[in-house]
């Protein structure tokens, strides 16, 4: 099995886009490419930026986020070779994009929060750590201190480190972030491990404000929870906890 087999089947599973909730709204000029997806509640002063899960049509959280965060202009940015943008999805690749995006949404928008889910929340950890000046909030949501170390407890009999290319280290990145961190785990997670998760909450120092642990969800049904839908408003209200 080589690197990019192992990081196929692991971590990339490109979903295509749905206009079950709207077509796409918004096209955001890259360098090399257009990213297209969908604002919600545009022309607040707000901005929520939301990383999906590595098999996650993140249009489907169009309804969730026009419910609890009503007051924030809500960016869903499908991954470069999700939805309907172009290329193939890299650890390096993701950055770029989630840059380029980053810095096109501030141009609008003074107060900027992330979040970031499952795959997404290396996505966030790494612009937090390069914009610590110009993110307020941080959400990870079912997050991982590193894909290399979930991916050496699924394929323990392989050696890892010598396979796999995309690491998304967000353990590594802890340090440089100062936003205000608001971390949400699956007590019943069957993706990430537990551990890894909570070495990733040992990683954080006063800028970590809340963890919630979700009694009884897992890592693909944590957000029809009262806890974790409570949890997020609570987040990014004006005032957190």
């Amino acid at each position: 099995m080589t690197c990019c087999s192992l990081q196929r089947q692991f971590l990339y599973f490109p979903q295509p886009a749905s206009a079950q909730f709207g077509e796409e709204n918004i096209r955001f000029q890259l360098d090399d490419r257009v990213l297209q997806g969908w604002v919600i509640n545009p022309g607040q002063s707000r901005a929520l930026i939301y990383y999906g899960g590595n098999a996650e049509s993140i249009e489907m959280n169009i309804p969730f986020f026009r419910a609890v965060v009503p007051d924030y202009s809500v960016y869903l940015i499908p991954y470069r070779g999700y939805g309907n943008n172009p290329g193939q999805p890299t650890e390096l690749g993701l950055y770029q994009d989630a840059m380029g995006v980053f810095q096109a949404v501030s141009e609008n928008h003074p107060f900027i929060a992330l979040m970031g889910r499952s795959l997404g929340s290396g996505v966030a950890t790494y612009v937090a750590a390069e914009q610590p000046d110009r993110v307020d909030r941080l959400l990870l949501v079912t997050p991982f201190d590193s894909i290399e170390q979930v991916a050496k407890t699924i394929y323990w009999m392989l050696p890892i480190s010598l396979l796999i290319k995309d690491r998304f280290a967000s353990i590594e990145r802890v340090h440089a972030i100062r936003a205000k961190t608001f971390i949400f785990i699956a007590e019943q997670d069957r993706v990430i491990p537990r551990e890894s998760a909570e070495h990733l909450v040992a990683a954080f120092g006063s800028q970590l404000k809340n963890v919630v642990v979700v009694q009884g969800a897992d890592h693909n049904n944590i957000a029809q929870f009262p806890v974790y839908v409570e949890g997020v408003r609570r987040a990014l209200s004006v005032i957190p906890p």
